[in-house]
C-alpha cells in the first residue's frame, strides 16, 4: 500500500501539492472542523426545511378540507350559490354532477371544465397533492403555482333538492333531473388549494440559510485557526527547544506549559527523557575517563620499568623487570576482560542457556582463590547442590567477583552458601570486614566505585566487580542485595530463577572436570 501511495503521488503532481498543503496540523484541524460544522448545518437545514414544508402543507390541506366541508353542507342544504364564495385567492372549488357537468364554481374557475371525471372519485373521496396545469388560475401575489392540494368529496342529495341545486346553474339542463325516480342524486365537490405559500416560505428559508451559511463557516474556520494556533503554540516552542539541544547541551530542557493536559504531559515526558539522556551521557563520559585512567596506570608502570631498565641496562635485573611487566599486563588483561563482560551484560547478551551446577562452580572458584589468598578462611560448609539454567561463564563471573570482593575486605573469614527454594537458587557471600555504610550500598554497584580510596588499585580492585555482578544477575532475571553480616561485615545475597528441577544426569549428558556443566542445550 505504501508503494502504491508513493506511485500515485509521483504520477499525480496535484496529490503531492495537496499533501504538502495539508502537512500542517493547524490546516487539517481547521479544514476538518469547518467540514464537520458545514455538514451538520446542512443536515440541520434539510431537516428544518422538510419539517417546515410538511407542517405548512398540512395547514393548506386542512384549509382545503374545511372549505370542501363548507361547500358540502351548502349542497346538502340546497343553498348552493353560484359562483361559490371562496375566502382566499389561493383556493378554488367546483360542484360537478355525476354526468361531469359543472353545477357551481368559484370565480377563479369560471369557464373551466370539471377538474376531474366523477368516475375516478371513490366514495371515500380524495385528498392528494399534485402538479396540475389547472392550478394556473390560482395566484398569490401574481405568482402562478402548479403545485396544489386536490380534495374531492361525494354528496348524496335528495330528489326534491335536485331542482334547487340545478337552478343554481345559469342555463338549466334537463338531464340534471335524473334523480326524479326517487333515488338520491350524487354530486361531487372539488376543492383545490395552492401550495405556493409553502414553496415561498421554504424558498425564503433557503435564501436566508445560504446567506448565513458561508458566514458561519468562515467564523468557524477563523476561530478554529486561531484556537489551534494558541493550542499548538507550546508544541512549536517545544520543537524549537528540541532543535537547539545537542550532545553539548543535554542539560537544557524544553518549555513545559502549566496544567496537566496532553501537551504538558508530553513536555514533562520529554524533559524526563532528556534528564535520562544527560545522566547517561555523563555516565558514559565518566566511564571513558575512568577506563582510560585505569588502563593508563598499568601502562605507565610497565613503561616506567622498561625505560629504567633501558637506561641502566647493565644494572637492571631483567628477570624482575619481566615479572613487573607480566603483572601489569595481567592487570590490564583483567581490566579489559571486566570491561568486555560488563559491556555484554549491559547489552543483554546471553551466549548460551545450559544446566549449571552452582555448587561445583563455588568449589572451583574457592579453590583458586585460596591459592592466592592463603590468609583468609573461606567457609563452604553450607554449600548445597544447586542446578540452574544460564550462561556458565556469566554465573562463574558472579561467583568469582563476589568471593574476591569478600576476600579483599575480610579480616579473617568469608562464608559462602548455596541453596534452593521452590523457584529460585540462593547464593550468599558474607565477610567479617569493615562492612558497607547504608548510604553507600547503592553506590558500590556503580562502575569504578571504591569505598576505600586509601587502598591501592592492586588491593582494592578495579571497581568493576560489583557492577558486573549486578548487570549479570539482572540479565539472568535475578536480584542482588547487600546487608550487614552477623560478623559486622558485608553480606551479599543473589537470588536467581531455577528453570529445571534438580535431577540425575542422563546418559546424554556429559560432565567435564574443568567445567561442571550438564551439556543439555535448551
Amino acid at each position: 500500500m505504501e508503494k502504491l501511495s508513493n506511485v500515485s503521488r509521483t504520477q499525480f503532481p496535484p496529490l503531492r501539492w495537496v499533501g504538502r498543503q495539508l502537512a500542517s496540523v493547524r490546516k487539517r484541524t481547521t479544514i476538518a472542523a469547518t467540514v464537520v460544522v458545514g455538514l451538520v448545518l446542512m443536515a440541520a437545514f434539510v431537516g428544518v426545511a422538510l419539517t417546515l414544508r410538511a407542517a405548512l402543507t398540512r395547514n393548506v390541506v386542512n384549509t382545503a378540507k374545511n372549505e370542501a366541508d363548507d361547500i358540502v353542507l351548502l349542497v346538502r342544504d340546497g343553498h348552493l350559490p353560484n359562483p361559490l364564495p371562496i375566502p382566499r385567492g389561493d383556493l378554488a372549488a367546483q360542484v360537478v354532477s355525476s354526468q361531469g357537468t359543472v353545477i357551481a364554481y368559484s370565480p377563479n374557475l369560471k369557464g373551466a371544465k370539471a377538474l376531474r371525471s366523477p368516475r375516478g372519485v371513490p366514495s371515500s373521496g380524495i385528498v392528494k397533492t399534485e402538479d396540475s396545469a389547472r392550478a394556473n388560475r390560482l395566484a398569490i401575489n401574481g405568482n402562478v403555482d402548479h403545485h396544489t392540494v386536490f380534495v374531492a368529496d361525494q354528496v348524496q342529495v335528495p330528489t326534491f333538492l335536485v331542482g334547487v341545486i340545478s337552478r343554481s346553474k345559469p342555463t338549466s339542463d334537463s338531464h340534471l333531473m335524473a334523480g326524479s325516480n326517487g333515488k338520491p342524486t350524487t354530486f361531487y365537490v372539488y376543492t383545490i388549494a395552492s401550495l405556493s405559500s409553502v414553496d415561498a416560505s421554504v424558498a425564503a428559508l433557503k435564501r436566508e440559510f445560504f446567506i448565513i451559511y458561508p458566514i458561519i463557516l468562515a467564523v468557524v474556520a477563523i476561530s478554529t485557526w486561531i484556537l489551534s494556533r494558541r493550542a499548538l503554540a507550546p508544541v512549536d516552542q517545544i520543537r524549537r527547544d528540541v532543535e537547539e539541544i545537542t550532545a553539548l547541551n543535554l542539560s537544557n530542557r524544553v518549555f513545559q506549559p502549566e496544567g496537566d493536559d496532553e501537551i504538558a504531559r508530553l513536555a514533562a515526558t520529554m524533559n524526563s527523557m532528556l534528564t535520562r539522556l544527560d545522566a547517561a551521557a555523563e555516565q558514559q563520559k565518566q566511564f571513558i575517563a575512568d577506563a582510560s585512567h585505569e588502563l593508563k596506570s598499568p601502562l605507565s608502570a610497565l613503561r616506567a620499568s622498561l625505560e629504567v631498565g633501558l637506561l641502566h641496562s647493565d644494572l637492571t635485573d631483567w628477570q624482575q623487570t619481566a615479572g613487573i611487566a607480566l603483572r601489569e599486563s595481567e592487570r590490564m588483561q583483567r581490566l579489559i576482560e571486566d570491561l568486555l563482560t560488563l559491556a555484554k551484560a549491559e547489552a543483554r547478551v546471553q551466549a548460551v542457556r545450559i544446566t549449571v551446577d552452582l555448587d561445583e562452580l563455588c568449589r572451583e572458584e574457592v579453590h583458586r582463590i585460596r591459592r592466592t589468598h592463603p590468609g583468609v578462611n573461606i567457609d563452604m560448609s553450607r554449600v548445597s547442590a544447586v542446578r540452574l539454567l544460564g550462561d556458565p561463564e556469566q554465573i562463574r563471573s558472579i561467583v568469582r567477583n563476589l568471593i574476591e570482593n569478600a576476600v579483599r575486605y575480610a579480616s579473617t573469614t568469608v562464608s559462602v552458601t548455596a541453596s534452593t527454594t521452590a523457584q529460585s537458587a540462593v547464593f550468599t557471600v558474607a565477610d567479617d570486614g569493615p562492612g558497607i555504610p547504608m548510604d553507600r550500598r547503592d553506590a558500590i554497584f556503580e562502575r569504578f566505585t571504591r569505598l576505600d580510596p586509601a587502598r591501592s588499585r592492586l588491593q582494592g580492585g578495579s571497581g568493576l566487580g560489583l557492577p558486573i555482578v549486578r548487570s549479570l544477575v539482572e540479565l539472568l532475571g535475578g536480584t542482588v542485595t547487600v546487608e550487614s553480616s552477623e560478623a559486622g561485615g558485608a553480606y551479599f545475597r543473589v537470588q536467581l530463577p531455577v528453570s529445571v528441577k534438580d535431577r540425575v544426569p542422563s546418559e546424554s549428558t556429559i560432565e567435564t572436570p574443568s567445567t561442571p556443566l550438564l551439556r543439555e542445550r535448551v
